[in-house]
């Protein structure tokens, strides 16, 4: 009898030694908030909504969804070919912007400051916070992006809030199609941010 209760003891301890740090390290340490979407799929989708949407109205292939100047709104158009995953809950988009604009504007950004880095392997909780962003070259032009990323850039908050006023200013100065509204959005959005590190 005392044998068999000193086996299930030893088999009790066995499994707590083995499962205990497999579940701290992926429940505790591993940090799986905010994670990104695929941007290779999300740029591919772009891409297939302008070439339909040239094929089919002949209108000018370089222009990004803008649908009245809500982000919401306007990344709901790239839904169909992203076969209606909810993958942008977590992302804003900047409606108004072109192909052939400057490639660091800010098209679309995570939501939140996050320790990921593309969507891959998750990141610990000792790794700092960041925020993703989408630039209109994809981070695939000419120029240095910031950080590794996939098809992204990953920046602090200040040079996130730098380069999101630019792309507003940008929006506003070109007169875009509902850049009023654009800029209100993204304006509301940035004050939020500042009023949240204060």
């Amino acid at each position: 009898m005392r044998l068999k209760r000193s086996i299930r003891w030893l088999i009790v301890a066995l499994v707590v030694f083995v499962c205990a740090p497999i579940f701290f390290y992926n429940f505790i340490i591993l940090d799986w908030n905010g994670r990104p979407y695929c941007h290779k799929q999300v740029m591919s989708s772009f891409l297939s909504w302008m070439s339909d949407k040239e094929s089919n109205t002949n209108g000018a292939a370089n222009e990004f969804p803008n649908v009245g100047g809500i982000s919401r709104d306007s990344l709901a158009a790239i839904n169909e070919e992203m076969a209606g995953t909810n993958w942008s809950q977590n992302y804003r988009y900047v409606p108004g912007l072109r192909e052939d604009d400057p490639g660091y504007l800010v098209l679309m950004y995570l939501d939140r400051p996050t320790r990921w880095t593309w969507h891959g392997r998750p990141p610990t909780i000792f790794k700092d916070k960041k925020w993703i962003l989408v630039p209109v070259d994809f981070a695939i032009g000419g120029r240095t992006p910031s950080g590794p990323g996939e098809l992204s850039e990953r920046v602090t908050t200040d040079k996130f809030k730098r380069r999101l006023r630019e792309t507003i200013g940008f929006v506003r100065t070109n007169a875009r199609p509902n850049w009023q509204t654009i800029v209100s959005e993204q304006t509301k959005f940035l004050e939020s941010i500042e009023s949240s590190s204060h």
